[in-house]
């Protein structure tokens, strides 16, 4: 007797795949100095969908410190930016226990140090710009600073693109002196970039190469914001792309809120600018009471909006009381969760990663 046996691709082993994932966000919170209100770290959990306060204190028994501004994680560790304090807070990304304190203003010495704002990863490397005017390079094994770069006025938000690092010298919105510092990190070689359009920049956004600035525009003597917007790189040549005040990217697309500040207020409007085919597209999220922060999830495409909440004794923004995040579908139609922040949410950070399919 004969036994046959046929093969077919069912048969095939089973090999796991690596995929990207997404584990939750981190919210930093910067607090409230005017009220010695600290900043603080809320941790919303994919799994669960429940946000945790305070994540930072809980883990390390202390407050992580006035004015935590941004943080960027790298690998397992997260590199928390805390402005008033001038340090950068090192921690492990799982367990937000302390690896390390980076003290900028003693790593550079005071007159560079001072007032560190924004975080970039690069290579083995955070960069962390300040507000004396300096980049400084901190290595993410000894967490001690291996370089420092004079750049512009008051930088803020940083980017890299093609090995070259982009700082926006936002000049404090004085309007005297604001470029873009193009830092080749081969070289060390610093190019600036002025242009008419080049008042306010903030932060940066990279897609498919291509660099994208958010500039605050300007202030008339009642504080009244005008000629904020998305402009666009290319080489040298500045070119405005929309009016906003906050922006965030994911893929191919900007996700872009235009809330000027002035008295009275004006509504907030929401766009989606898709930079592939020089398109835009409304949007309404609902419940937003005054939008403070933009974030998009790498993985899931889901939007994160943070807002303050309004103070009901006074009627305006609440600057003291938590915060909370909105969570909605990729095109920003759908509501999907909410959650709280603490004082002032100010950025979101997404816990992504590897995993075995």
């Amino acid at each position: 007797m004969s036994l046959f046996t046929s093969c077919s691709d069912d048969d095939e082993p089973y090999v796991p795949q690596l995929v990207n994932v997404s584990n939750g966000a981190f919210v930093i919170n910067a607090g409230n100095s005017s009220s010695s209100i600290s900043g603080s770290v809320t941790y919303f959990d994919y799994t669960s969908y429940t946000a945790t306060q305070n994540v930072f204190k809980s883990a390390n028994g202390r407050e992580l410190g006035i004015t935590a501004n941004d943080a960027v994680i790298y690998g397992s560790k997260m590199y928390i930016v805390v402005t008033s304090e001038n340090t950068v807070e090192v921690v492990d990304k799982s367990t937000m226990v302390s690896l390390g304190t980076v003290n900028t203003d003693q790593a550079l010495g005071t007159d560079n140090g001072t007032q560190p704002r924004h975080a970039v990863a690069y290579e083995g490397k955070v960069y962390v710009s300040t507000f004396a005017g300096y980049v400084a390079e901190i290595d993410t094994t000894s967490y001690s600073v291996t370089n420092t770069y004079q750049v512009g006025s008051y930088p803020e938000g940083m980017a890299v693109s093609n090995g070259v690092l982009y700082v926006a010298n936002s000049d404090y919105g004085y309007g005297n002196n604001p470029s873009i510092s193009m830092i080749d990190l081969s070289s060390g070689n610093i190019t600036t970039l002025t242009d008419e359009l080049i008042m306010n920049p903030v932060s940066f956004a990279v897609i498919d190469g291509e660099v994208y600035y958010l500039d605050y525009g300007q202030y008339d003597a009642s504080w009244n914001q005008t000629d904020a917007g998305v402009r666009r790189i290319s080489g040298t040549t500045v070119t405005k792309v929309a009016d906003a005040t906050m922006m965030a990217s994911y893929g191919t697309k900007l996700y872009l809120c235009n809330a000027p500040y002035s008295y009275p207020s004006t509504t907030p409007t929401y766009s989606i600018y898709d930079v592939a085919n020089d398109t835009s597209t409304a949007f309404t999220p609902s419940n937003i009471y005054s939008p403070c922060a933009m974030g998009v999830d790498p993985v899931t495409g889901e939007l994160f909006i943070a807002s303050y909440q309004e103070n009901t004794e006074t009627g305006y923004a609440g600057y003291s009381i938590d915060g909370y995040v909105n969570v909605y579908s990729n095109d920003g139609s759908t509501s999907l969760r909410s959650f709280s922040t603490g004082v002032g949410p100010t950025a979101i950070i997404f816990n992504t990663g590897v995993a075995y399919e």
